[in-house]
């Protein structure tokens, strides 16, 4: 696995932005996005980054974030910043597009850059996360906040499980539609968010996603509609998280 991969895997599964009301997922990088050129980082227009009203986006199940992490050595391993759009604006592609990883990392004095998106959630809300620094950055055109730190510690691979420092719970809504992996011990992993990076993805796509994974012996996926509102909760300020191979990630809810 790539440095980049590695450090998606990890980074995904940390929770970065700052509002009461909405949650926050984050988990690639001295490269631009594959099959990108590299590109002026100040190439769009600001105007056409239209911020979100008060309150963030209508509905978070859906919203689309983008992130940028930025990594330099640390006392422990690789230490990571991670900022993100939540609540700031809806990640316009064009502007997504313009930033330059090379040029990003060059300028902030970082060992590297990540370009991790675009994301979508599959919550519906979440409680206790807390912002890590409310001042907004603009990388490119982009404003992002500052929503989660994490060390890389160690090497990691699809289906292999990590464990993330957060004491964020992920609200599911009675009714909807969740998207599991189901591990040789019947450990339930629920997906939180999905990836567009690897593959083109949508959410009415995601029913059919067990055909497409390479699932690792004794592991299925399924999908279930709720019939009352679960949460998702890191025990103890622990969450322990995956990812399949396209990016996709996962929180352990049970057992």
């Amino acid at each position: 696995m790539t440095r980049p991969a590695l450090l998606l895997v990890l980074l995904s599964a940390c929770v970065p932005e700052a509002r009461p009301d909405l949650p926050l997922d984050a988990p690639a990088m001295d490269a631009p996005r594959d099959g990108a050129e590299p590109s002026d980082a100040g190439a769009c227009v600001p105007e056409d980054v239209v911020p979100f009203p008060d309150g963030g986006p209508p509905s978070l199940r859906g919203a689309r974030y983008c992130e940028v992490v930025l990594a330099r050595p640390g006392d422990g391993g690789i230490e990571a910043e991670v900022y993100n759009t939540l609540g700031l604006s809806e990640c316009p592609e064009a502007a997504w597009q313009a930033l330059d990883a090379r040029a990003l990392a060059a300028e902030a004095g970082a060992l590297m850059a990540v370009l991790n998106g675009p994301r979508y959630w599959l919550l519906d809300g979440f409680t206790n996360s807390e912002v890590l620094d409310p001042a907004v950055r603009t990388f490119g055109c982009l404003p992002m906040r500052l929503g989660g730190r994490v060390v890389l510690a160690g090497p990691a691979m699809p289906y292999a499980p990590l464990t993330v420092r957060r004491d964020t719970t992920f609200v599911f809504a009675a009714g909807r539609a969740v998207y599991e992996l189901v591990d040789p011990e019947g450990g339930v992993w629920i997906m939180q968010s999905y990836s567009a990076q690897v593959v083109p993805q949508t959410e009415a796509e995601l029913a059919t996603l067990g055909a497409r994974l390479a699932l690792p012996a004794g592991w299925s996926f399924r999908t279930r509609t709720l019939e009352a509102e679960l949460l998702v909760t890191a025990r103890g300020g622990l969450a322990t998280v995956t990812q399949d191979e396209l990016q996709n990630t996962y929180q352990r809810a049970s057992p």
